[in-house]
Parts: C-alpha cells; structure tokens; sequence
C-alpha cells in the first residue's frame, strides 16, 4: 500500500535538500533529479530564484510517497515508481524536482522536493487540491498494476476505520477525543457544538453573534480578516491563554466547514425559511380576521413548494457559476502551455538535457 501526502515544514530550502539527501550514513538512498542534477540541485534551484527575482516567500513545496511496512516491494521499484510519478505531474513540468528515496527501519518512502520557482517562465507553483488528488490516483493506479494494495476510502495506513475527529498535533488530537467521550471539557469542543447550534437558528450575522455570546462565546467577524476567531470569555476572564479558536482550525479538526461563506449560506437559508413561516401565519391571521374559512394546507404547501424550488434554483446557478470558473481555468491553463512551450525554445542552450527524463544516480535499475 502506498499513499502520498504533502509536507508543511518551516525548514528553508537549503535545510530541507540537506535533511533527505545526506540523513543518516546507515540509510540506502537512490537519487534522481528531474530537470536539475542531485548534485548541484541547491545551487540549481537558487539560481532559478534568483534569475526571476523571487527569493522569497513560499521557497519549495515538500511531499512523501510511503509504502506500508508489509508491503512487497523494493526501493529500486519504490523510486522507479516515484520518478515516473513526478515526470508525469504536469503541475511540475518546468519546476527543478529532487527525488529521494530512503529505506529506513519501517518503510520505504520517498521525498518530493519541488522548487517553487519554474526555471522556464518564472512563475511561481500552484498548486491545488485537484492536483494533489490526480497524484494520488496515479499512485494508485500504479499499485494496482504491480498487485500491491491500494488505500481505502474512510480507513487509515494501518487499514483501521478512520475517525472523524482529526487534528495535527497529538497532544489536541488526544485531548479532542476525550472530550468527545465526555472524559474532559474541551472549550474547543464546546466552541463547536454552540457553533453548530447557533447556525442553525441564526438568520444573520448579527442574530449568530447575539446568539453565541448569550452561551458565552464572544465572536469576531471582520469583513477585513480572512477568519473568525471565536473566544471563551469565562476561561478568558479567568486568565487561561487558551481561551480561542479560528474556524479553520474548527473545521480541520471536525472535518466540516466552519468558515464563513457556509455560515452565510445557513443563515440565507434559515431567513428565507422565516420569512415563508411568517408569511403563511399573516395569511392565515388575515383569513381568520375576515371570517372566512381556514385555509387548507395547500397554501402552506404551496409555500414550502416555491421555498424549495428556489433553493434548488440557487443550486443549480451556483453549478453553473462553478463549471463557468473551471472553463476559465482551462484556458487559463492552455495559454500557460503555449508559454512553456515559447519558453522552452528560448532556453534549450540554458537545459540542455530532456524534460521529459531524469537522470539517476545509483545503483542501476
């Protein structure tokens, strides 16, 4: 079974290209470079940088493909693997790609480092959810023509059920399942569930903030900051630093959207919700008023049957809105090729080598 994962390190570039190609003396390693030469792959991709004046920011992007422990499978196979992988990710054509395969005392696996920089045009690398799923389909694909196991949906490495609670430090990962099992309070757990209530029933922003600081919690909701940052107040009036929580977080640890755009949409919901409520009650008040007789369900009906219909009108324009954005990007997408290809005539005497190919030092495959 092999799975592929990206890597968040706060490592400078120089520091992470050290950390896989040296590691320890008693580790087999097998090299290659797409597009650059292990050897001189630090100062390749610095003077990338440097000829496109982008030093900084975001300096590399990092990704492991691992092998489970029981797995059968060599580390020539493992790297063969990873090198076809990565000459076939279109996001990296142009882009300077170590590609370090160590056997250490549990399992294979292999290090991706991408410069961020592509050599070609200078532009800096996207990537997207969608690219990093295509990864992973590939390296499925690949296991399942090799007879290896293939990951499955909803179990972790070890092939349990996964869990819903997740979170990436172990420490808040234990203390969320505890709380889950009603070990411990969680102010991050409690946090959540008044969230999850409160949306509910809020038709507003204001009515959500109302609402959560009458069980407690203070929210801060700026048009102008990216996150909302939900406080305890009784652990914050007590003096304990940890008293608040961004919705990213909340919606990495439990899984479902806690930001703000999916607030909004429950909240429009729930106003029209009201609004069609209150407007069957006005006319069944105005009937009762004129004496006439009390209307049958079929105008509540009626109204609950038009609600519907513009929920899924709504639905269907933002499909619509969404394949419209996809469109754009494919074209978006296909300019980008056409400039890699002028690019790359333009620097044939500067890589004089293939795209297409990497250069492997090792033992021979």
């Amino acid at each position: 079974m092999a799975v592929i994962k990206a890597v968040s390190s706060k490592a400078g570039i120089g520091q992470v290209l050290d950390y896989v190609t040296k590691g320890e003396k008693t580790e087999e390693k097998l090299v290659s470079g797409l597009h650059c030469e292990p050897e001189t792959v630090k100062d390749e991709m610095q003077a990338t940088k440097e000829l496109w004046g982008k030093t900084g920011g975001r300096t590399y992007k990092h990704f492991v493909q691992s092998y489970h422990a029981d797995e059968q499978i060599t580390p020539e196979q493992a790297h063969r693997n990873a090198v076809e992988l990565a000459e076939h990710t279109q996001a990296w054509q142009g882009f300077e790609v170590l590609i370090v395969t160590h056997k250490d005392r549990k399992h294979i696996h292999t290090h991706f480092i991408v410069n961020s920089v592509n050599y070609e045009d200078g532009h800096k690398l996207q990537w997207s959810s969608t690219d990093l799923r295509d990864l992973k389909e590939r390296c499925n694909t690949q296991s399942r023509e090799q007879g290896l196991h293939v990951p499955e949906k909803g179990k972790t490495f070890e092939g349990a059920e996964r869990e819903e609670t997740v979170a990436w430090k172990k420490d808040t990962y234990q203390l969320l399942k505890q709380a889950e099992q009603g070990k411990v309070k969680s102010y991050v757990q409690e946090i959540a569930l008044a969230v999850l209530d409160c949306k509910e029933t809020a038709t507003s922003r204001e009515k959500f903030i109302e609402q959560m600081a009458d069980r407690g919690y203070r929210v801060d909701w700026q048009d102008n900051h990216k996150y909302i940052t939900f406080t305890d107040l009784a652990r914050e009036q007590a003096g304990e630093k940890a008293c608040k929580i961004r919705d990213n977080k909340l919606s990495k640890y439990y899984n479902m959207d806690f930001g703000k755009g999916e607030l909004q949409r429950e909240f429009e919901v729930n106003s029209r919700s009201k609004e069609n409520t209150e407007r069957a009650k006005e006319q069944l008040r105005q009937s009762a008023h004129r004496g006439t007789e009390m209307p049958d369900r079929g105008a509540a009906g009626a109204n609950i049957g038009t609600f519907l219909n513009k929920l899924n009108a709504d639905e269907r324009a933002s499909e619509e809105k969404r394949d419209h954005k996809i469109a754009e990007r494919a074209d978006r997408e296909a300019v980008r090729e056409r400039q890699r290809a002028e690019a790359e005539r333009a620097v044939r005497e500067r890589k004089a080598r293939s795209h297409s190919k990497s250069r492997y030092r090792g033992p021979e495959l």
